[in-house]
């Protein structure tokens, strides 16, 4: 079904224009182009959307979780229980929304340009009180999951601190923190 131009429109006017701005169950963090589409990324609240968690308890391959730009995809492919870090996201009810999932590299990107607090050196990414160094809802100067796996024994990681990507072996312990989008 096609959404209609005014419903769109509607659509885009409510959206916030500063990341870190609570919306959707969350907080707004940017928006980015998913197959033709505008979508638009919310991460979750801290409290309830982040913890410490392997990408999968064994080094094989995910398939279907191999996309650089959505993340959702991505964890549809990892919905079972050898895949913690995605199992947690998908399992999230938070503000009335159950559409969570870990992230994308892109979306992990995307979550790094927007909202990394800077310290060391690192300019400020965020004007976002809340996500500021020490704000309840800035991310750890630390690694975290994304929803891309690398190869069967490693999957991708973002680093909110210089915003650096690597990839890591599956069964690490990561951090995780989980986003949903609104596609337009």
């Amino acid at each position: 079904m096609r959404t209609s131009p005014a419903a769109v429109a509607n659509a885009v006017r409510d959206i916030p224009l500063i990341p870190g701005t609570p919306f959707g169950g969350g907080f707004y963090a940017g928006d980015f182009l998913l197959d033709g589409k505008l979508a638009v990324l919310i991460v979750a609240p801290k409290a309830e959307g982040e913890t410490i968690l392997q990408w999968k308890t064994r080094e094989t391959s995910t398939k279907g979780a191999r996309s650089l730009r959505d993340g959702m995809a991505n964890s549809a492919a990892m919905a079972d229980a050898h895949h913690p870090a995605a199992t947690f996201c998908r399992d999230l009810r938070i503000g009335g929304f159950s559409d969570w999932y870990l992230p994308s590299r892109h979306e992990a990107a995307l979550l790094a340009e927007s909202l990394m607090p800077g310290s060391g050196g690192v300019p400020e990414q965020t004007t976002a009180d809340a996500f500021q160094e020490g704000g309840p809802e800035a991310f750890d100067q630390a690694w975290y999951w994304t929803s891309t796996e690398d190869s069967p024994g490693f999957a991708w990681i973002q680093y909110f601190f210089y915003g650096y990507q690597h990839y890591l072996i599956k069964s690490a312990e990561c951090r995780v923190r989980a986003v949903r989008k609104i596609i337009l």
